[in-house]
């Protein structure tokens, strides 16, 4: 991009309109962006609309944070419905769903097909017409949305589903009628995943029959029910916290004749509306799931009597990964007792594993199955099973359908605004500060400001190099290390239940529990490393908020505190001291595991003068600190408290436990010599 003086009134008119398509907004002044540049500074203070837009930025990042992320996953079979008009004067393409009787409709979303590519326009309809109906003729219909010119939705590649707001209007049927779609050779072609139609909450279209005009069926690819068998190439409706706990249920058998079965019981006979089943994932990072390859639901009414098959579902391609939940309609059978049956494992190599990560049990939009405990039968065994009802898959908390698909709606529109504002607040910020640059020289002298001006650009361009660097060392430790140790540790517990069960040698199965261990405490250390890569989580705040996680992992079986008392959170650490503090951390910490044979820790940070104060207490046996028998680890705070110019106190006895305590200089943690 190049600029001139001519650049200003476009980039103004585009701020303009931008904003004008944002409409009002309640301005939340965020912290504003590049304050150490001095520069930057003096051109914010005359420059309002640099400010504003600034602050937009930032609220919109903030805001956007909080949704679901959009994650886009290849699916193999089942990919939605592909309609077309095979002549020019043909009949419209269109979409008919059944959804069993008259519901009081919230919103209707149109989830886009797949993309072959990021550059890939994708087939969704340009010119279409939405209907609701309670006749099958459609006599009486409310027309809910009709583009006589091309949607704007249709012009969008962001993949995200489109909503229409049905407003509260009753029906029971939802037509969908294409006027223009796209030119693939001699079709007129248009494409859809799935249409979701919401109903108080509740995705009253799963399941429910299709019937099409114009229908380009390809068996198990492209076929009319795919429409609301609510798999999306979106993936699994979850957002929100992690699992506290392991998640989700993973059983590994000898022969791929081997089942397992997982019963719930309610509270009284229902009539059930569908059963929905959660992947299970390997490892929570990656794209590697698990579902059994075939599965039976048996149901046992109130009475007691034999139970009867309900449904089943097999995978119509063997051994696809399935990153979407699988529903399984019910279409209103009653039962109190739901067997869930896996009679055919995933098989990976010598692995032959039945895997659920959660298990949803709906009639009249509520899930049954919630908290309730589930019996889970394998080789003749029993065991009792909670994590399969707790609201969480294997990565996520799970959320209703309904909102999931706002929450992508919202981010992909927040995007595009982020896309137009961006670019705008560059130029804003670059004239901005080349005309503060100017103005200050004129009243400083050129002498002394032209030489600062070159300096501090040099240095921020430095910076952004670093964090490019930064951010791509972070990704491959990630996306490549952490992928093998995640396989190592699920081989290792794999064969070691398998050495246990088959009553191999026990020195065998306690090295695979330690290869297991190792890999699984260097997952977590490889993600500290790359938290402390993390530029953006660079407060105490954020410093502290990983401390809790981290005491949450390792001292699970010790009683703990963890207590913030600082009032100076939001202040920010240079890279070097969030490392060195935080290692300090994680070192009491994993002596306290070590050696101290505690059962009680007490972690607290406060103000003291100008000091940021770490203290870290047990009721454990105490540690040596003569200089002949002082341990490893103490010498290892006693190096990482001199890097930081800090004072270090240890107290320690076998009668009172140990007490560490750290003071820093508040200054010494934002820019010190000996941390540059």
């Amino acid at each position: 991009m190049w600029f001139n003086s001519h650049a200003r009134p476009f980039h103004s008119l585009a701020l303009t309109a931008a904003l004008t398509c944002m409409g009002a907004y309640e301005a939340k002044a965020l912290e504003p962006m590049n304050l150490g540049n001095p520069i930057g500074r003096i051109a914010r203070i005359f420059d309002s609309q640099l400010v504003r837009t600034e602050d937009r930025v930032s609220w919109l990042d903030n805001r956007v944070s909080t949704f679901a992320p959009h994650r886009e996953h290849s699916m193999k079979v089942g990919l939605g419905h592909r309609g077309y008009r095979s002549k020019k004067g043909g009949a419209d393409p269109a979409v008919t769903i059944d959804l069993g009787k008259e519901h009081p409709l919230d919103t209707i979303f149109l989830v886009p097909c797949q993309r072959e590519s990021i550059d890939d326009t994708g087939i969704f309809p340009k010119r279409y017409t939405v209907e609701l109906s309670n006749r099958t003729d459609f006599a009486q219909r409310t027309v809910l949305f009709s583009s006589n010119s091309i949607s704007p939705s249709s012009r969008l590649n962001d993949g995200n589903p489109v909503p229409l707001n049905a407003r509260n209007t009753s029906a029971r049927y939802v037509r969908l009628t294409v006027h223009e779609g796209h030119k693939k050779g001699m079709l007129d072609l248009f494409g859809l995943s799935e249409i979701v139609v919401i109903s108080e909450n509740d995705p009253v279209s799963l399941g429910a029959p299709v019937t099409t005009i114009g229908n380009l069926n390809v068996r198990g690819i492209w076929y009319p029910e795919s429409l609301t068998d609510g798999r999306t190439p979106l993936g699994i409706w979850q957002n929100g916290g992690k699992p506290t706990s392991e998640a989700g249920d993973s059983v590994n058998v000898s022969r791929e004749s081997d089942t397992v079965s997982w019963s719930i019981s309610l509270p009284q006979a229902a009539e059930l509306d569908r059963v929905v089943l959660f992947p299970y994932q390997i490892d929570r990072s990656f794209e590697s799931s698990v579902l059994p390859e075939a599965v039976t639901i048996h149901l046992q009414d109130a009475g007691g009597q034999e139970e009867t098959l309900a449904a089943e579902w097999r995978n119509p391609l063997a051994g696809s990964v399935n990153m979407t939940p699988i529903v399984i309609p019910l279409n209103g059978r009653t039962g109190r007792n739901i067997r869930i049956t896996g009679t055919r494992p995933w098989v990976m190599g010598d692995l032959k594993i039945h895997a659920l990560s959660e298990i949803e049990v709906w009639s009249s939009g509520k899930n049954l199955a919630t908290a309730l405990p589930v019996i889970r039968e394998s080789e003749g065994a029993a065991a009792t099973v909670t994590t399969l009802t707790d609201g969480y898959t294997s990565d996520n908390k799970i959320i209703p359908m309904g909102i999931w698909l706002d929450q992508l709606y919202e981010r992909g529109r927040i995007e595009r605004e982020l896309a137009i504002l961006r670019p705008v607040h560059r130029q804003l910020a670059s004239e901005s500060e080349l005309n503060a640059t100017w103005g200050s020289a004129v009243v400083l002298g050129l002498t002394f400001l032209i030489p600062v001006f070159i300096v501090e650009r040099r240095r921020l361009m430095s910076r952004d190099q670093l964090d490019q660097l930064r951010k791509r060392i972070a990704s491959d430790l990630h996306d490549d290390i952490g992928s093998n140790l995640g396989s190592i540790s699920l081989i290792a517990r794999t064969a070691r239940k398998d050495l246990v069960r088959l009553q191999g040698p026990e020195e065998v199965a306690e090295d695979l529990g330690q290869v297991e261990s190792i890999a699984r405490e260097s997952s977590l250390a490889m993600r500290d490393i790359v938290w402390l890569l993390e530029r953006r989580q660079d407060s105490i705040g954020d410093l502290v908020q990983r401390m809790r996680e981290t005491a949450g992992r390792l001292l699970r079986e010790i009683s703990y505190t963890v207590e913030c008392e600082s009032n100076k959170t939001t202040a920010k650490l240079s890279l070097d001291a969030k490392r060195h503090l935080f290692l300090f951390y994680k070192e009491a910490i994993h002596n306290v595991l070590k050696h101290s044979q505690a059962n009680r820790v007490s972690i607290r940070l406060w103000d003291e003068d100008d000091k940021l104060a770490l203290e870290i207490l047990d009721n454990g046996v105490g540690l040596p600190l003569n200089d002949d028998t002082k341990s490893t680890t103490v010498h290892k705070l006693e190096d990482r408290a001199r890097v930081l110019d800090g004072l270090l106190q240890i107290a320690s006895s076998k009668e009172k436990g140990t007490a560490i305590r750290l003071l820093v200089k508040r200054s010494h943690l934002t820019a010190h010599p000996t941390l540059a």
